[in-house]
């Protein structure tokens, strides 16, 4: 590949140097280097995983995320690390919204098994199979992580009212009292 140029070529999502190439090619290099304030040459460069004299840098990556609004990067990134990178909803106030991340998660979930039933389906799974198999289980990873999201979203403080007090009894203790109690006066009571 020329240093000018930025071909579609078949890109693997799990590299993060891929991904910045993608993204490249999908928002524009020029339009990218001139939003960076680089020469189009040396972003081209930067963009082209098989270069070797400019670097796409951490600082880099992160303008690109940013001024693209792509997470493509940094979701190739965490595929690379073993994990998944999951967006956080912005605002979850209802029940209606866990209630739809519940039903996004079994829908999700009958895409893979039937991904993996129909693979099997022939006794041998291919490379190209699993390939499949793996991106749609990890589809269903993030709908489980957006779940956790969604829940925490709706964690409240339990409200303590005043009036009820309730006081701690020793476990060996065989006739705890219930309701207000003087502690104090127990503990003088039962050292006499």
């Amino acid at each position: 590949m020329s240093k000018l140029t930025l071909k579609r070529q078949s890109l693997s999502c799990t590299d993060p140097l891929y991904a910045a190439h993608a993204l490249g090619h999908d928002y524009g290099v020029d339009k990218l280097a001139k939003d960076l304030f680089q020469q189009p040459g040396v972003m081209y460069n930067k963009l082209n995983p098989d270069n070797d004299s400019n670097h796409l840098y951490l600082r880099d990556a992160i303008h690109l995320t940013e001024l693209a609004d792509d997470d493509r990067i940094v979701s190739a990134w965490c595929h690379s690390r073993g994990g998944v990178f999951v967006k956080l909803p912005e605002a979850v106030n209802c029940d209606e919204e866990l209630s739809d991340q519940l039903l996004l998660i079994s829908e999700q979930m009958g895409i893979a098994l039937a991904e993996i039933r129909d693979s099997r389906a022939d006794g041998v799974i291919t490379p190209d199979e699993f390939e499949r198999i793996g991106r749609e289980l990890t589809n269903t990873v993030r709908e489980v992580l957006s779940l956790k999201a969604v829940v925490s979203s709706q964690v409240r403080e339990l409200p303590i009212d005043s009036n009820l007090i309730i006081h701690a009894t020793k476990v060996s203790d065989p006739f705890p009292f219930i309701g207000d109690v003087d502690l104090s006066k127990s503990k003088s009571a039962s050292n006499e």
